[in-house]
Order: C-alpha cells, then structure tokens, then sequence
C-alpha cells in the first residue's frame, strides 16, 4: 500500500478539499469467502473437511419429493428443517431442489407412489450398465409422465406446500425448479422418452414462480433447441439460471442469459478426479464434445455459484491438486471488489461535507445481487468505532465485471468531537450494523470489518 499526502486544494461545488491523502491498496490473490457467491458444497456439514468448509458459502441437498410427501398430505419438513439448522450452524446458507426422477436412487418411488394411486400414469426404464457413475445406478427407474394433468395437479398442490414453508426464509439462498427430467434437469436422459413440449414445460416453471415470490428460484438449463425460449422467458420473470454439466459437456454458455441480471449457478459434470481421469478437465474433447476448461467456463457463463466438485474428499482433492485455481475462482465466482486508489482530505470538520474519491474494480465475473451498501466510518485512537456514515453516491449493484469505475462521496460525520481519527470504508449488508460483512480483495489493515485507509483530522 502506498500512502501519499497531496498539498492542493480544490473546490468541488463549493466543498473546501485540502491536503488530499491518497492511498493505493495492494490487491490481495488470497482467497475470500463473501456472502451472496462463491462454492457450494453437497451433502452433509459432517462430510466436509474443514478445509473444504472454510471455502464453501453454502451447502446444497437434492430432495425426493416422496421422501418430503411420502403421503398426501404429509410432510416430512424435518427432513429439509434438519438440513439447513446443521449448515447455519456451520456458518453457511442453504440451497435445495426437490426431484421427481433421479436414475441415482436405488428406490422406484422417486414421486410418492400415492400420486400414481390417484391415477397419473407413468413409465419404467431399465438402467442397465451405464458407462458413466454420472448416469445413474443399475435397476428399474420411475419415470413420471411429466404433463398428465393428476401428476401435475398434486405437484402444484406441493409446491404450494413447500413455499409456505420455506419462501422468505433467510437461511436459504435459492431453491431450483427440479420437477421436470431425470435429476429435474429438464430433460429425459436416459430414459428415452419423448420430452414434454416447450408450453408443458413452462406450466412447470410456472408452478413454482407463482408459489415463491421471495426466494430466488434457479432452473436448469441445457442445449435442447426447443427450450432455449422458455430459458430466455424463465429469466425475464426473475428465475435464475443453472448449469448441470460445466467441463463435461458445457463451457457454461447456457447461463450467460443471467448476466447483469441475477445469479447463475454452474454444477460440474462430474467429480474432479472422473474428469480429469477422461482428460475433460484439461479441455480434451472427446468424441461426443466434452472436455471444457473450468476456468474458460466461469468466464465464459459468469456464475455466481458453482459447485467445488461436490464438496467432501472429492472438494478437497480438487484443492490440494489444484489450489491456484481453486483460490482464484474463489474470488472470481461472483463479485470481488477491490479499491485500486482512494482520496480523501486530511482534514475535515464537522459541520462540513467532504469529498472521498475511491477508484473502485469488480474483479469478479458477475455483479453483485445481494444488497449492498458503500458506508465511511472514523475510528479513534482506542480502536473504537465512534460514527458511520453511509455513502452518498457509491452503489455496488452497478459496477459490472472488470469496469472500473471513481467514485465521489460526501462523507459528514456529526456528533462526534474534534479529534484525530482513522478512515475507514466498508460494503455492508442490510443488518450489518456497524460491522461490515462484505470483504474486499485488498490488503489494507482492517477493524470490525472496517478497512483503513488513513489517518484523518475532524475539526
């Protein structure tokens, strides 16, 4: 960090600025965990290895909707409840997605089998041998008739359940939209049968924005060229978009529809260890296309959330063989500010405004969807933060990947006495307080979240 202390004086709109200070931070390559981005970890907190947990924003579980309902009417919520108490407990968020096909489940009954009962049809298929882990365990699997009008009747009616339950709730950062294909991934590999039709598929994205109106809902997405419409639909009603397949056959384009709009989210094909066994890790492509660099597909789909290959051992092998990459997607995934020069006058007074410039850069590959707020905070001697002052004209939602942007801010700090101090800046969340939440990826010496960016006079 380089400090400089510039004797002019300037008059801004007839705020006095003199003996401007300026500072330029040293950007930091160290990972950083921020809220609202980053890895998401599969499965249980008790199969994470701490260094794997420490990287992680939040942990996800796919359901089986007979799991949730296995009568009508009756909810196992505790099932869901128990999952997220034991990642906030963790320090972590949430996310989930409810399945009604899964070729991985060694049970038939992937929708409860009361729904069949009532009358919706269904069909069977098979799995026999599969060449990949990633399709699917051996055995005879379910395979709902995804428009019958009986299925799609009970799963609006459970959907309607679910959002009573968890719409809103704080703890979970996005549900998907999992009703539709094998996996919920909307489509129907590799039971062979005849995809629903692009208006059937929408009345099941329907369902659930009808339902949820708080929480953010993300949709799989593919290649089928029928559904590349209802893609671009679902993303102008505010659904997000995810990718279930990123290295092996996506480059993470399917999500790009996202940017500047809302969260994506990228899950791998398979684990680290299947793909780069195959060779796909390093962008071999075989005979069927697959093999994608991860980093070529962040920066091609700009996520905000992608999975670090499940999380668990395999999460962790990945960041012992990998952990340059691993720690510059860490701050690549999402947003990441950094202060490349920052302003401001060595003295100011009380009952004055007075002008901070900060040269801010979004090093990530998104913008910022959580909300957010630039605020200025003087602390004393003691280490004590003694006032707070929002800013004026900075607001992070703006500042899109790798644009820089100046910034100037009014900063006025009253019923505090003359003294000397330090400024300080931060990003702060919503119920933060007065202790920032949002990291930033410079190294400047920081207090309760605060970064310092010099000392200050008040008079």
């Amino acid at each position: 960090m380089i400090i400089k202390v510039c004797f002019v004086i300037l008059i801004l709109s007839g705020i006095i600025v003199s003996k401007d200070i300026i500072v330029t931070p040293t950007q930091t390559t160290n990972a950083i965990v921020n809220p609202g981005k980053g890895w998401v970890l599969y499965g249980s907190v008790k199969n994470q290895p701490e260094e794997v947990l420490a990287l992680g924003s939040l942990g996800y579980i796919r359901y089986q909707w007979g799991k949730i309902e296995p009568e009508e009417g009756v909810y196992r919520w505790d099932i869901i409840d128990n999952d997220i108490k034991a990642w906030v407990d963790a320090g972590k968020q949430f996310a989930f997605g409810v399945m009604c096909a899964n070729t991985h489940s060694s049970e038939f009954w992937v929708t409860p089998k009361w729904v069949f009962d009532a009358g919706a049809k269904y069909d069977t298929f098979e799995l026999k041998d599969p060449k990949l882990s990633t399709t699917g365990v051996p055995g005879l699997k379910l395979v709902p008739v995804f428009d019958d009008p009986i299925f799609m009747k009970n799963l609006t009616r459970f959907i309607k359940a679910l959002a009573a339950r968890y719409d809103g709730n704080p703890n979970i950062t996005f549900i998907d939209i999992r009703s539709y294909g094998n996996w919920g991934e909307g489509h129907t590999y590799p039971f062979g049968k005849p995809d629903i039709s692009p208006e059937k598929y929408k009345e099941h994205i329907q369902i659930h924005r009808d339902a949820f109106h708080k929480t953010l809902l993300q949709l799989p997405t593919g290649t089928k060229t029928e559904y590349l419409p209802v893609y671009d639909w679902a993303v102008s009603i505010g659904i997000g978009l995810r990718r279930d397949g990123i290295c092996g056959n996506s480059d993470g384009s399917e999500v790009s529809g996202c940017a500047g709009k809302m969260a994506s989210v990228f899950e791998f094909f398979g684990n680290y260890e299947m793909m780069e066994k195959l060779g796909w890790w390093y962008g071999k492509k075989d005979d069927q296309n697959r093999g994608f660099k991860l980093d070529d597909c962040v920066t091609i789909g700009k996520p905000t959330y992608c999975d670090l290959s499940r999380g668990g051992k395999s999460g962790l092998e990945l960041l012992k063989r990998e952990p340059l990459l691993v720690n510059k997607l860490t701050n690549r995934l999402g947003y990441h500010f950094v202060i490349t020069k920052a302003t401001y006058p060595k003295i100011i007074s009380i009952d004055r405004k007075a002008s901070v410039i900060i040269n801010w850069v979004n090093r990530g590959v998104a913008n910022i969807f959580i909300p957010s707020k630039v605020a200025f905070a003087l602390i004393a001697s003691d280490g004590k933060v003694v006032s707070v002052c929002d800013a004026n004209a900075s607001n992070p939602a703006l500042w899109n990947p790798d644009v820089p942007v100046s910034i100037v801010d009014k900063i006025l700090f009253d019923k505090i006495k003359p003294d000397k101090y330090t400024l300080a800046v931060g990003i702060c969340q919503p119920n933060d307080g007065i202790r920032p939440s949002i990291k930033l990826g410079i190294d400047l010496k920081t207090t309760d979240g605060w970064y310092e960016l010099g000392p200050i006079k008040v008079k």
